[in-house]
């Protein structure tokens, strides 16, 4: 029995070892249509990081104006580059000399996010990636789904406007009359009959 105990420690203790990896992930936000953001790019790092190297998937609608390091990442000497290719854009970083990101989990690059006036929300997709040690060994982290919205006053629509008003009529062709003269009513059937 001690020994079936010890062995789903050993199972939980692997799982929560497998549940701490490298990540970098960008928390869900919201944006105006027509307006820009600024958005950090976060790592969550168990090993000392090199530099690295990832993808992000942007929905219709949204557009990186200008990316960079953060301040952190430029103390540690890190430099950004970037590239697009449709919706795609490949962004990374990488140091001038042997320096390394400690083990943390912190915003190492920034990104000027404009949305187009018809945006309305969507996922932004960090995709898998790969960085690397001081030793320049091969590490990996998971990429993560963001959700961005726009403030839900801005997909209800226009207010309501107070003004009343007026009703429009339609002839048979479906061109637009004037307001139809009431006819007479019907004369009842005892008035008909006399």
């Amino acid at each position: 029995m001690k020994h079936c105990w010890m062995i789903m420690g050993a199972l939980l203790l692997a799982m929560g070892v497998k549940a701490q990896n490298n990540r970098l992930y960008v928390e869900d936000f919201e944006i105006c249509p027509d307006s820009m953001i600024v958005v950090h790019v976060n790592l969550a790092n168990q090993d000392e990081t090199r530099g690295l190297q990832f993808n992000l998937t942007l929905p219709d609608g949204l557009m990186i104006v200008e990316h960079a390091v953060t301040a952190l990442s430029a103390k540690y000497n890190m430099y950004g580059f970037g590239q697009k290719n449709g919706n795609v854009w490949t962004l990374g970083m990488y140091p001038m000399g042997a320096i390394c990101l400690p083990p943390d989990t912190a915003a190492v690059v920034e990104l000027h996010i404009h949305a187009a006036p018809q945006f309305r929300g969507g996922k932004i997709i960090v995709w898998k990636c790969r960085g690397s040690t001081i030793d320049n060994k091969t590490i990996y982290m998971d990429g993560d789904t963001a959700t961005v919205t726009v403030p839900r006053s801005m997909i209800i629509g226009i207010p309501v406007d107070q003004h009343q008003s007026l009703d429009n009529y339609f002839n048979l062709q479906g061109q637009l009359d004037s307001i139809p003269a009431r006819e007479p009513m019907a004369r009842s059937r005892r008035e008909s009959v006399m």
